[in-house]
């Protein structure tokens, strides 16, 4: 690969970005977006968001697509925020099974769809290219016979191909470990390890191949275990415009057109595993959030009709969470379900505000519906106020395009939308069903009354 040619290219393509060359370790660095091309890791800084025009998902495509135009290179991968900062989303297909040759056949064929799909910039396997080795397969019969075993079989090869540490040089101090072994040129081919001598306990020397045979094979540099299990994993980064919830469904597709072998067994992972964990926790706060604020206005009101009439403005507000989502194209992440707990304590407070004005009203004597148009015109004022600097807050949140803003955008997007639709609701819903339900109540005692009052007659 000639490094000189790509360096250029990266130069008169990303004139917004700086870079910084520096020598670590015989590694090639630079800062911003990771490259791995085996042993070469490089470092771009791409700069704020204010001093460039593209978005680093946007570079990052432009980048894979630069390494795609060379054959030379046979894997990398382009990482979004290296230096520990926040990246690209993934998903991992994580494939089980003991057999390298289908694991990988099967591991191959879903990069390849996942590849293919626009839902992905790329996808790169866990496995590494198999090294070659030669591999001794003893004869345990023959073993037996010259009085050897495995164990020390094996054990005289490694020390004649590895060597073994005979005796210590010492100078000047210094202690250094004398390897004895065989010279390359004895340790090379399959003839010269089939050549190697292995004593027997006897004293008696015999040669490798008269107690098994040689064979030329590859592995795998490392296997990846997980559960005990034999496990390759295939790496599929996110494209931008798509969310996790749409690429991990075009991962089961991938997983469900490919035809996988009973021994094999493949699991969707990554982050959408960390989701998954981080919404349940949320969902359950969120329900705990809502029981202790029922609980809560209960005791000050002394009822439970009351806060309950008030608990039909949080439905309302995630109605305006759907709605502004929906619009502004923004997904349901974790900053959203945040902005969601959020509101289960805001919108509550307009109805407080109304519905107590209104049971005032009425202990002081009026009708009510007469209570709740006074206490509606009376606390519409305060309402609007407090909505207003609530929503007006949360606009620079939701509409910032700074550093870090696509973390906080979806937080701002909820309250702002949540809150809005939510109060609209209080002022024309949450009087209906109040005056509903009082009216239905008058209406039961008098009917008991009636009753009562027939019975004592």
């Amino acid at each position: 690969m000639r490094r000189k040619s790509i360096n250029t290219g990266w130069r008169s393509l990303y004139l917004e970005a700086s870079l910084n060359y520096a020598r670590s370790f015989g590694n090639h660095s630079i800062s911003g977006l990771l490259l791995y091309q085996q042993s070469q890791k490089n470092y771009i800084d791409c700069g704020s968001m204010e001093e460039r025009v593209r978005t680093s998902s946007e570079i990052s495509d432009d980048i894979r697509a630069i390494l795609n135009s060379y054959p030379q290179i046979k894997k990398f991968t382009v990482t979004e925020g290296g230096m520990g900062m926040g990246g690209s989303t993934s998903v991992k297909l994580e494939v089980y099974g003991y057999d390298f040759t289908k694991t990988d056949n099967i591991a191959a064929q879903l990069a390849s769809k996942l590849r293919d799909d626009p839902a992905f910039s790329e996808a790169v396997v866990s496995r590494d290219e198999y090294t070659p080795e030669y591999q001794v397969d003893f004869d345990r019969t023959k073993l037996a016979i010259n009085g050897l075993n495995s164990t020390t079989a094996a054990a005289a090869v490694s020390a004649a191909i590895k060597g073994s540490v005979s005796s210590f040089y010492r100078e000047d101090g210094e202690e250094y470990n004398i390897r004895v072994r065989y010279a390359p040129q004895f340790r090379t081919s399959i003839t010269d390890v089939e050549n190697i001598v292995v004593y027997t306990p006897t004293g008696a020397s015999i040669k490798v191949k008269d107690l098994g045979r040689v064979v030329e094979t590859s592995t795998p540099p490392k296997i990846e275990r997980k559960d005990r299990q034999r496990l390759v994993t295939v790496t599929a980064y996110v494209a931008r415009g798509y969310a996790l919830s749409d690429a991990v469904v075009v991962a089961n597709n991938a997983i469900s057109s490919t035809a996988i072998p009973s021994e094999i067994t493949v699991n969707v992972a990554g982050d959408i595993e960390d989701q998954q964990d981080t919404f349940g926790d949320l969902i359950t706060l969120l329900i705990l959030i809502v029981i202790l604020v029922y609980m809560v206005m209960a005791s000050q009101f002394e009822s439970l009709m009351s806060p309950f009439v008030i608990m039909f403005s949080i439905p309302f507000a995630l109605t305006g969470v759907a709605l502004g989502c929906m619009i502004t194209g923004t997904a349901i992440g974790v900053m959203a379900l945040i902005g969601v707990i959020i509101l289960m304590g805001i919108v509550v407070k307009n109805g407080i505000v109304l519905i107590d004005y209104t049971i005032l009203l009425q202990e002081r004597g009026y009708e009510v519906k007469e209570a709740v148009v006074t206490a509606c015109k009376s606390r519409l004022r305060p309402i609007l106020m407090t909505t207003l600097t609530t929503v007006l807050g949360m606009v620079p949140m939701a509409i910032g395009t700074g550093e870090g803003s696509e973390m906080w955008r979806s937080l701002g997007i909820t309250v702002a939308w949540g809150l809005t639709v939510s109060t609209l609701v209080t002022l024309i819903i949450i009087p209906t069903i109040y005056t509903s339900f009082v009216e239905a109540g008058n209406r039961r005692r008098a009917r008991k009354a009636a009753r009562i009052a027939a019975k004592n007659a």
